[in-house]
């Protein structure tokens, strides 16, 4: 995976954050994107980029910030979560990409507090997410329960993306770029939704016990 052009960079989170929206794969209540460019930068999708773009960014619209948090280019007002994202840049350099979302079916673990096991083998490679310590949300520590949890995960990063679950909050995903990122929420949330399908099957007294 290769670090991506300023343009690559908020095309790329214009689509994909039309994607998760349109997938269910995160809301209007929030979620955030960003990508590391070869001009040493990171882009970041804008604050309300739920509630008042509703993920119908322009590439316009994307923000480009220093490593250290400064502002460089763009009108909207930096994410609550920004600095979750500058520390997970900061503490895995093989990290380009983050995703932090709150899917539909992952939501229900992470509401539940549940670490979240690999159904089937299109998740065998992610093992299981983890679930981190809890922080409240737009809190200082939460930077560092993240990065706490994806530490221990970092080996795994040279293949493919790592993630780790948010008590009754959502996902955060650090992926080789924004892509691998992306590849990894929609299968993890499609292994939730297993889950709780097989939930309902064992309910109802279809499956083996």
């Amino acid at each position: 995976m290769a670090l991506w052009t300023p343009e690559q960079c908020r095309q790329g989170i214009a689509e994909i954050g039309r994607l998760i929206y349109d997938r269910r794969l995160s809301d209007s209540a929030g979620g955030n994107l960003s990508q590391r460019a070869t001009d040493g930068n990171i882009y970041m999708s804008p604050r309300y980029a739920g509630s008042r773009y509703h993920w119908q960014l322009r590439p316009d619209d994307v923000i480009c910030l220093s490593p250290d948090g400064q502002l460089l280019q763009g009108h909207g007002e930096l994410s609550r979560e920004v600095q979750m994202h500058l520390a997970i840049y900061q503490a895995l350099p093989e990290c380009h990409g983050i995703c932090h979302a709150h899917p539909y079916h992952l939501l229900v673990f992470a509401s539940a507090e549940l670490p979240l096991p690999p159904p089937t083998e299109q998740t065998e490679k992610y093992g299981t997410i983890p679930l981190a310590r809890f922080a409240p949300c737009h809190s200082p520590d939460l930077a560092r329960v993240v990065v706490e949890a994806l530490l221990p995960q970092r080996e795994k990063l040279r293949k493919h993306a790592i993630a780790c679950l948010l008590p009754r909050h959502g996902i955060t995903i650090a992926g080789r770029d924004l892509n691998d990122a992306y590849d990894a929420l929609e299968r993890l949330d499609g292994s939730a939704k297993i889950w709780i399908d097989r939930a309902t099957l064992l309910r109802a007294d279809i499956l083996p016990r």
